[in-house]
């Protein structure tokens, strides 16, 4: 079965469903509940406030075009303060409330925790954007990703590698937030069983300003790329700056978490020629057209942002589900994502469509999809190729 969404290209932005509690349904019937958890001011902010924001933007458009099997949807929106414990509560909050659906658009931390709720709860939850292993393998039976997960990230990283260094050494600087250390361990094993020489491990202690020990132990370990990767993009800015400021020369090469319309300003010059490894490819006309959108109603936290293009199609690909289910029970629902068959998203690259089975709940099963982004002159500069 082919399905596709239908684009709202010109609808008005409109007040966000979440901010307007006592406005009056224009459809009749009751609004159909959706939930997201997001980090409103911790280290996951500065991706977790641009997907939720492109959720909303999202769900504006469908009920602006008439709502749902004819009823409109109602955004909560909960605050999981970057910590597991609250994540998890928050979900049974949300499912309490009649959420039919669950977006976790935090840390991969904090969504494993939501994630875990949820199976309990049998709602249907998923993330745009999470890259953690374990939130689809082993199979879960009602959490659904969009984006890369860990190893597909690194098998994309490891064909650029491949392709433009000979053998490198590669020396790692990660954060040591939960979600940092996650992604980075997973990261480091798929490079060591792909064979790399992996010469350097540092790691950043949350809020840390002065990581020069750091990185002159990185200069010392004789790299030929520097990969940072992890969950902190002020922790790894700083690293950034110190990689310059000590005139380290090698290359480096990030996870998607510098995908954040925040980062080419926070690390300035030092961020120029900078890679990082993406699900979005900005270049696609269908991705522009809607970054256009979000930049008009966000400005320039739009800018460039592959987090708020996964954000909104994802709330797409939910909405079509359930037009697809003729239902808002929540195993049914559950059944039309997994019937979902060749959905042309933004994620990955244009011609390769999502498809979900109920063995597979990945949008993206092959580096071939993957995406390498560049920073130059302090802003998002397409991609590289390889």
């Amino acid at each position: 079965m082919f399905t596709t969404r239908r684009r709202i290209l010109g609808a008005a932005a409109g007040v966000s469903v979440a901010a307007a509690g006592g406005r009056a349904w224009a459809q009749s019937g009751e609004p159909i509940v959706m939930g997201v958890t997001f980090d409103a001011a911790k280290q996951a902010s500065y991706y977790a406030l641009l997907m939720k924001d492109a959720t909303i933007a999202a769900v504006d458009e469908i009920n602006a075009a008439g709502g749902l099997l004819g009823r409109q949807i109602r955004l909560l929106l909960e605050d999981d303060e970057n910590n597991p414990a609250i994540a998890a509560q928050k979900v049974e909050k949300l499912a309490a409330a009649g959420a039919v659906f669950v977006f976790e658009v935090g840390s991969s931390a904090t969504g494993l925790a939501a994630q875990r709720a949820a199976e309990e709860l049998k709602l249907p939850n998923g993330s745009p954007t999470n890259v953690a292993e374990a939130l689809t393998k082993p199979h879960k039976q009602w959490y659904f990703r969009l984006g890369l997960r860990d190893s597909i990230a690194t098998q994309g990283l490891i064909l650029y590698l491949r392709k433009k260094f000979n053998n490198p050494r590669i020396a790692v600087i990660r954060d040591g937030t939960e979600t940092g250390l996650s992604v980075s361990d997973n990261q480091v094993k798929f490079l060591q069983e792909a064979g790399f020489n992996v010469v350097a491990k540092e790691q950043i202690s949350p809020g840390s300003v002065d990581v020069t020990a750091q990185a002159l132990r990185i200069k010392a370990s004789n790299p030929s790329v520097v990969l940072v990767t992890g969950a902190s993009v002020a922790d790894l800015s700083n690293y950034i700056k110190a990689h310059a400021l000590l005139g380290i020369k090698v290359p480096m090469i990030g996870n998607n978490l510098f995908a954040v319309t925040s980062f080419p300003p926070l690390a300035g010059a030092a961020a120029d020629g900078f890679m990082f490894v993406d699900a979005v490819d900005m270049a696609r006309p269908d991705v522009a057209a809607v970054e256009k959108k979000l930049i008009a109603r966000y400005a320039d936290r739009a800018r460039g942002s592959t987090n708020m293009i996964a954000a909104y199609d994802m709330a797409y690909l939910v909405a079509d589900a359930i037009k697809r289910a003729g239902s808002t029970d929540r195993p049914k629902i559950r059944d039309a994502l997994e019937a979902t068959q060749n959905w042309q998203s933004l994620v990955g690259r244009k011609g390769i469509g999502v498809t979900f089975s109920p063995q597979n709940h990945d949008g993206i099963t092959t580096d071939q999809q993957v995406v390498i982004r560049l920073v130059k002159d302090g802003k998002f500069s397409g991609s590289v190729d390889f």
